[in-house]
């Protein structure tokens, strides 16, 4: 390997983590993150603690909603230090890392050359859903796309144990991630290697389904995570299963809703919809998705972490699309400079216009602390580390670090607030996070709050603290 391939795609992965990290970390510093981070930020303590691991902020336990069981040697990590920080920065630092598989790819077995495997690099970091993925909070899959990215690669090396432990891994950030290594063992399959692919497929799905059938209804509080979003299929995943196959026309009506649609668009088009040119290397990871999509045909986007394997397998099929649309010259594929700067230019616009860090956002803000941020901090830390707690969204993950503490949830009403009120020590209520709230609203929510024995103890930028006395 020349030495510009040994050192290229570290200087490139080593940019990019500073950038991911550095926007990941003043989103935190501001605030303004939400109750995903929260909950895992309590798992990580209830590990660190060795107790149960039933987390009050989701309800539920830690590793219910997707074997996620990954986290616990990340969580061994966090515990030595600043727990929040160090998922964000790790989840940062995988996304970045997965710049030098995806680059070895490109020049290793896509022969492209240094400038059109740059480009690509180019695209991946600019991608809106990756930029989408690095500041939704934290979530363990997000580990899972280097992890896929250099699975391929494996493959093409013909490195069958490293192939076994990188997808091992994938399915142990998340347990549906099983399905898309299937898709990857049927490929296999299909190349002519046989055995590997027959295993691969076995393994992946005899996971999935003991994840599914044994672990996730044994730890859950309400039977398997997520099937609730398949209510019309079935209640059961063997009855959601048996639903999708005599409801074929409902379950693609499901997937290609117009919000799911435009979703699809924003995967395919930053990357000049290259992917399809090489559909072999993205084709393992339809059938989930389109369970992703069918489990989420409603009014908005799927959450940011549902992109997970579209990330990966797509920027593997660009890359190979890339080899496709060039000639051979000597060993090295000759891409057209026009092809390259169409996608580099295609990959800036659609960053600047879907990316949740473009500049229109003024990103170089959001480290700093307003008066509100301020107010929110001062609270929190009038807080006692073993006081049970209920907080709305922005302070959550500063109050996470215990053993009770619950979201207060103000997306409606004030009569949703109270009534999902909890008889904790401390209430650390936020007027930012109730929108739509009324002057009236606020004055009812303080005032009854103090009949049921709470008194403030500190008030200032809409940011008030109660602590219960009676």
């Amino acid at each position: 390997m020349p030495e510009v391939d040994r050192v290229l795609p570290w200087i490139y992965a080593a940019f990019l983590f500073v950038a991911l990290a550095l926007l990941s970390l003043a989103r935190y510093r501001s605030l303004d993150t939400g109750t995903d981070l929260a909950a895992w930020v309590q798992g990580s303590w209830l590990i660190g603690e060795g107790g149960d691991l039933e987390t009050t902020i989701t309800g539920d336990h830690l590793f219910a909603p997707q074997a996620a069981v990954l986290f616990w040697p990340l969580a061994q990590i966090a515990r030595l230090v600043p727990t929040a920080t160090t998922l964000l920065v790790v989840q940062s630092a995988a996304l970045a890392v997965a710049v030098v598989p995806l680059y070895r790819l490109a020049r290793r077995w896509a022969k492209l050359r240094v400038g059109a495997a740059s480009v690509l690099v180019l695209a991946y970091s600019l991608y809106p859903a990756l930029q989408e993925l690095n500041l939704a909070d934290f979530h363990p899959e997000t580990l899972a796309v280097p992890l896929f990215i250099a699975a391929f690669l494996a493959i093409r090396d013909e490195r069958w144990w490293r192939f076994g432990l990188l997808v091992g891994l994938a399915v142990l950030a998340r347990a549906d991630l099983a399905l898309a290594v299937a898709g990857m063992g049927v490929l296999l399959f299909t190349e002519g290697r046989r055995r590997i692919g027959l295993a691969t497929v076995l393994v992946s799905l005899g996971w999935f389904l003991f994840a599914v059938l044994v672990i996730e209804p044994r730890l859950a509080a309400e039977g398997v995570a997520h099937v609730e979003f398949f209510g019309d299929y079935g209640d059961t995943p063997l009855g959601v299963l048996g639903g999708i196959i005599t409801n074929p026309i409902q379950f693609l009506t499901d997937v290609f809703t117009r919000t799911n649609f435009e979703y699809l668009v924003g995967l395919f088009a930053p990357l000049l919809f290259l992917p399809l040119v090489a559909p072999r290397y993205f084709l393992p990871m339809v059938p989930l998705q389109m369970l992703y999509l069918a489990s989420t045909a409603m009014d908005e986007s799927p959450p940011a972490e549902l992109s997970v394997p579209a990330v990966a397998f797509l920027m593997v099929a660009a890359t190979f699309a890339l080899a496709r649309t060039g000639q051979i010259r000597v060993e090295l594929v000759n891409v057209d400079r026009r092809v390259l700067s169409a996608l580099a230019v295609t990959a800036i616009v659609f960053f600047a216009r879907d990316a949740p860090s473009t500049p229109y956002e003024e990103p170089w803000d959001w480290g700093s602390r307003d008066a509100q941020d301020q107010a929110r901090r001062a609270a929190i830390e009038m807080i006692p580390d073993d006081a049970g707690v209920q907080a709305t969204p922005r302070a959550l993950v500063g109050v996470a670090e215990r053993a009770v503490v619950y979201e207060l949830d103000t997306s409606e009403s004030v009569i949703q607030a109270e009534r999902g009120l909890r008889r904790t020590e401390y209430v650390l209520f936020d007027e930012g996070d109730a929108e739509g709230w009324s002057r009236v609203w606020f004055d009812n929510f303080d005032r009854n709050l103090q009949h049921d024995g709470y008194r403030q103890e500190y008030r200032a930028e809409g940011v008030t603290l109660y602590r219960r006395v009676g």
